[in-house]
């Protein structure tokens, strides 16, 4: 693969559709949910539904500063984990094996569990 894997755009108004200064915050939760899907499929299963995006557009312009600082720590945790497991899903499968099916199971909970956290939080 040779490179690392980010979730954070390199600008918002290239990443997503939706104006505003919650764009960047909308593209990652966005990203993340994207690297389970991806999780969700190698592990033979239809992506889950989700509508953690639109939640999280509805109510970031009049989320507490708090709340806002709390998005960004779970969802920077989970786009780190995102990336990691991602990555070494891409090395199992450049040196010809398959990642072990206990690993796929633990980063599908791990980022499931991220962005459940993360509806929560702009479901409350």
């Amino acid at each position: 693969m040779g490179g690392m894997i980010h979730f954070i755009p390199e600008s918002a108004a290239d990443a997503t559709e939706v104006p505003g200064p919650y764009a960047e915050a909308i593209a990652r939760l966005a990203s993340i949910r994207q690297a389970l899907a991806c999780v969700e499929q190698f592990s033979g299963e239809h992506p889950s539904d989700s509508m953690a995006e639109a939640k999280l557009a509805a109510a970031w312009p009049s989320a507490s500063p708090a709340r806002q600082r709390c998005f960004d720590a779970r969802s920077a945790r989970t786009a780190a984990a995102a990336a990691a497991g991602l990555e070494m899903v891409a090395a199992h499968q450049e040196a010809g094996k398959e990642p072990h099916p206990a690993a796929i199971a633990r980063l599908k909970r791990e980022l499931g569990e991220g962005v459940g956290s993360i509806d929560q939080l702009f479901s409350l």
